[in-house]
C-alpha cells in the first residue's frame, strides 16, 4: 500500500476515537453508511459492536464533530433520532464542547457525551505505525472495479455495501451476501498478483464482517440444544430469513404466474448448498463464544501497516478460513500458499 495520506483534523479525531474503543473491546467499522433501497441516507462516523455476553449484544453509533463551532445540541439530538431509527442500543456523541449544558442535554436524551476535555486527552494515542487509516483502504479500492461481478462497481463500492450491512442486515440475508463477497476477493487474491495486497485485505475486513452477522445471529440460538441450533442454523443458511415455508410460498406463487409445473430444479439447487459444513462449525458453543474475538483479530489484520499473510496468522484464524474455502470449495492449500 502507499505512502499514507495526510488526515484532516476530523479525519484523525475518528481515527483516535476508532483506535480508543477498539482498545476498549468493542469492534469498529468506522464511516458506515445508513442506506434504504440502496440509497445513501447518512454516514455513521463509527459503529460500535459489543458482545456483554452469550445473550446480549451492544450496538452503538457514535457521532464526532472535532470542530470550533460543533452545534452540540443539534448532534446530540441528531444521534439519539438516528438510534431509535435504527434500533440501536445507545449512541454517543463526542464534541469539542465542553459545557456543563452539554452534557446535562445529553443525559435527558440519554445520550453519552465525550467532550473537548476527553478529546483534548486522547489526541495523544498515536498508532500511527501500526495501522492504516480508513483514507488509505478507501483510496486503494478505488482504483479497481468488478466489470462482470458486480456491475462494474467500484471495490470501495462493494466495501462500503458490507459495512452498510452492519446496521441493518445481521441476518442471514446478510450473511449469506457476506460470503458471496469473500468469495470474490478470495478469488481474487490467489488469481491476480497485481490486486493480492488489497485483495487480502478485503477477505480479512469482509471476514471479520461476516463472523460479527454470525455473532448477532447466534445470540438468539445460544441456549437451545445442539440438535435444535444446528437445525436452525442449517435451515437460516440455506433458504435465508424466510426460511423453507418462505421460499416454498415464493416458488409456489411464481409457478402459479409462470404456468410452470415443477420446482424440482429450484429446490435441488438449494438442497446441494454445503451448508453442513458452516453449521457444524458454528453451532459448537466454544466456536459461537470465539467468533466476536475473530471478527476483531481480522479486522486488525486488515488494517495492520504490514501486512500479514494467511500463513502467517494465528492457527485459530487459519481455521476460520479454512471452513470458508471448504464451503466455497476452494483448495485450503492453494490459498495458504499464494503470497
Amino acid at each position: 500500500m502507499e505512502t499514507q495520506q495526510t488526515l484532516f483534523k476530523g479525519e484523525l479525531m475518528e481515527e483516535l476515537l476508532r483506535y480508543y474503543f477498539l482498545e476498549m473491546g468493542y469492534f469498529v467499522a468506522r464511516g458506515v453508511k445508513f442506506q434504504y433501497q440502496n440509497m445513501d441516507v447518512t454516514d455513521i462516523d463509527l459503529f460500535l459492536y459489543g458482545r456483554p455476553s452469550s445473550l446480549t449484544r451492544e450496538r452503538i453509533n457514535v457521532d464526532i464533530k472535532n470542530k470550533k463551532t460543533p452545534q452540540a445540541f443539534e448532534r446530540i439530538v441528531w444521534a439519539n433520532g438516528l438510534m431509535r431509527i435504527l434500533n440501536l442500543d445507545s449512541c454517543i456523541v463526542a464534541t469539542t464542547d465542553s459545557k456543563p449544558i452539554i452534557t446535562s442535554f445529553a443525559q435527558s436524551m440519554h445520550t453519552m457525551v465525550l467532550d473537548g476535555k476527553f478529546l483534548n486527552k486522547i489526541k495523544s494515542i498515536t498508532n500511527e505505525n501500526e495501522r492504516i487509516s480508513e483514507e488509505d483502504l478507501l483510496n486503494e479500492l478505488s482504483k479497481y472495479k468488478s466489470y462482470k461481478t458486480y456491475n462494474n462497481k467500484s471495490w470501495k463500492y462493494i466495501y462500503e455495501f458490507s459495512k452498510s450491512r452492519l446496521l441493518t442486515e445481521l441476518d442471514y440475508s446478510g450473511f449469506n451476501s457476506s460470503i458471496m463477497d469473500l468469495n470474490y476477493f478470495i478469488t481474487k487474491y490467489i488469481a491476480d498478483e497485481q490486486k493480492r495486497a488489497i485483495s487480502l485485505r478485503m477477505v480479512y475486513v469482509i471476514l471479520a464482517h461476516t463472523l460479527i452477522i454470525m455473532d448477532f445471529i447466534l445470540k438468539d440460538i445460544a441456549f437451545l440444544e445442539k440438535k435444535d441450533r444446528e437445525s436452525k442454523l442449517s435451515i437460516g443458511l440455506k433458504y435465508g430469513n424466510l426460511g423453507k415455508e418462505g421460499i416454498d410460498k415464493i416458488i409456489s406463487m411464481a409457478m402459479h404466474i409462470s404456468g410452470v409445473t415443477s420446482a424440482n430444479t429450484i429446490m435441488k439447487s438449494l438442497d446441494s448448498i454445503p451448508v453442513d459444513i458452516l453449521k457444524d462449525f458454528f453451532s459448537k458453543n466454544e466456536n459461537a463464544k470465539k467468533a466476536f474475538g475473530w471478527a476483531k483479530e481480522l479486522s486488525i489484520l486488515a488494517f495492520s501497516s504490514t501486512l500479514i499473510y494467511p500463513n502467517e496468522i494465528e492457527s485459530s484464524l487459519k481455521g476460520v478460513l479454512s471452513v470458508i474455502l471448504d464451503f466455497l470449495s476452494i483448495d485450503r492449500k492453494t490459498f495458504f500458499e499464494t503470497k
